[in-house]
């Protein structure tokens, strides 16, 4: 075991974290240091999260470009301008921007995607165009690199090209879709499986785990430490994605960014455009839009969700602006108001968003359950002790602490003999507990004990947390735990520090 060595990603696909280190890349060394070197001061955030916030607006504006665009090119320019106006003043949007999650590069992926698919369509004669359908497979890897559950879009891809062409053209048109997939994918697919034998290594797990619940809770699974995932439980899986496809059905599609462009959108379903291309680019991007439903609803575990219907919203925007542009030409008294229709309706969608933005608030960033600056202490603490090449750190909330601290960061296992595994391996300088762990509803229950006939009180192997949790109050920890007498930050929140640590230097 070498802690200087670092480990591969297996949860999550790496596009977002690829964008962000690029981001990073093109800021000089100095500037860089600084975005990390000092801890907030209310009411400001941490430098690094204003850099976060600065690139999703970057690919907002992105994704707003493209939306005019594509606009434009299916209907006119008024359609264009109408959908760029209306996803900028989306409320769902922004809030998915400022969450700093990527939903922006989805929705600027998502676009291409589209375009690329209209650039196909358009060129869709006897011939099979197989540049335009390997662009377009290059797309979908993207959106597969992003999120891997945005990648079933390429089924509806696959369809279009089985179904648009027939005969030998069409295994043409899907290899030349399939190649484009795999020039992008294919790299990271095939590490995975070198790695871990899936093709989405360790997510591949995420279909058995549903954020919320207490029995397949993915951060509880994570913390197991185990090899082996959490089993596939049929009848969970059915409840979890009748469950999420009846959320984004009933209240998502209809307020995840398009919110008034939606009735527009739908009630243009019963209307054909005078471009038959653009009808069955129409109805594709439907067939694709439930793929992307049904993929996010069975396998995403919903830890980290970006809704797909606020990353699609910018196409449901581009078409229900398209059909509101066709009443807006064939209305005679809205015809002689056109700028002024179009005004009302940017008007209404921007409402949410008005009343959101007047909230009142004291702080830019909110930080629950933790504080960025308590992360820099404890990095700051084994330095001063001269142990942070030697020591580790470890949390109940690890990619905080690793973000912040900018260091490696251990989370800590639902095991205590895990935890013991960990420090022979790489000894724990300090151990942080949060408000995520210590406000459990279930808290009293972690010092249950199970009771033999005739025997003592042991306690559970699950539980055996329990008595560094109750040490918090008695000031007491277990024998054999190596982390020393915790100090107390606030209720919900304690560091445990290593008694072998040297002292301070200069002490």
């Amino acid at each position: 075991f070498n802690p200087a060595q670092p480990l591969p990603e297996l949860y999550q696909p790496p596009l977002y974290s690829l964008v962000i280190a690029a981001g990073l890349r093109v800021l000089p060394d100095a500037a860089r240091e600084r975005l990390f070197a000092r801890p907030p001061e209310p009411p400001d955030g941490f430098a690094a999260d204003y850099f976060l916030l600065g690139l999703n607006l970057l690919l907002l504006w992105l994704a707003v470009g493209l939306t005019y665009w594509l606009g434009r090119e299916l209907f006119d320019q008024r359609a264009g301008w109408l959908a760029a106006l209306a996803l900028l003043v989306s409320v769902p949007v922004w809030q998915q921007t400022l969450a700093l999650n990527g939903t922006p590069l989805l929705m600027v992926l998502g676009l291409t995607f589209v375009i690329c698919w209209l650039r196909v369509e358009r060129k869709a004669t006897e011939s099979v165009p197989w540049v335009g359908l390997v662009v377009l497979g290059l797309a979908g890897g993207g959106l597969f690199l992003a999120e891997y559950t945005a990648g079933a879009v390429m089924f509806a891809a696959l369809g279009y090209a089985w179904l648009r062409w027939s005969g030998r053209q069409r295994f043409l048109a899907v290899a030349a879709l399939t190649v484009g997939f795999a020039v992008v994918a294919g790299p990271w697919v095939v590490r995975n499986v070198g790695i871990t034998g899936h093709p989405m290594a360790l997510a591949a797990q995420d279909p058995a785990l549903k954020a919320g619940d207490s029995t397949a809770e993915p951060a509880v699974v994570r913390a197991t430490l185990a090899a082996k995932g959490p089993e596939l439980d049929a009848r969970k899986l059915a409840n979890k994605t009748l469950t999420a496809l009846q959320e984004n059905l009933k209240s998502r599609i209809w307020s995840g960014g398009a919110l008034w462009l939606t009735a527009f959108f739908v009630a243009g379903a019963l209307y054909a455009f005078r471009d038959p291309g653009v009808n069955r680019l129409r109805w594709w991007v439907v067939v694709a839009a439930l793929c992307a439903l049904f993929g996010q609803a069975a396998l995403n575990s919903g830890e980290a969700e970006r809704p797909v219907a606020v990353w699609l919203s910018p196409l449901i925007i581009v078409f229900g602006a398209g059909f509101f542009s066709v009443l807006l030409a064939s209305n005679v008294t809205l015809s002689a108001w056109p700028r002024t229709a179009v005004g009302v309706l940017v008007g209404l969608q921007a409402l949410p968003l008005l009343h959101d933005a007047l909230e009142p608030r004291r702080l830019h960033f909110q930080y629950p359950p933790y504080f960025p600056a308590l992360f820099q202490g404890m990095k700051q603490e084994l330095a001063r002790r001269g142990a942070a090449e030697s020591h580790g750190l470890m949390a109940d909330v690890p990619a905080g602490l690793a973000w912040y601290a900018g260091v490696r960061a251990w989370q800590q296992p639902a095991q205590m003999r895990d935890f013991h595994a960990v420090y022979v391996r790489q000894p724990i300088g300090a151990l942080l507990l949060s408000p995520r762990t210590l406000d459990r509803p279930f808290f009293s229950d972690l010092n249950a004990k199970v009771t033999l006939p005739g025997a003592l009180a042991l306690p559970r192997r699950s539980d055996e947390w329990g008595e560094v949790y109750a040490g918090l109050l008695t000031g007491s920890m277990p024998r054999g735990f190596p982390l020393g007498m915790p100090t107390r930050l606030a209720e919900n929140l304690y560091v445990l520090l290593n008694p072998t640590l040297p002292p301070p230097r200069g002490k």
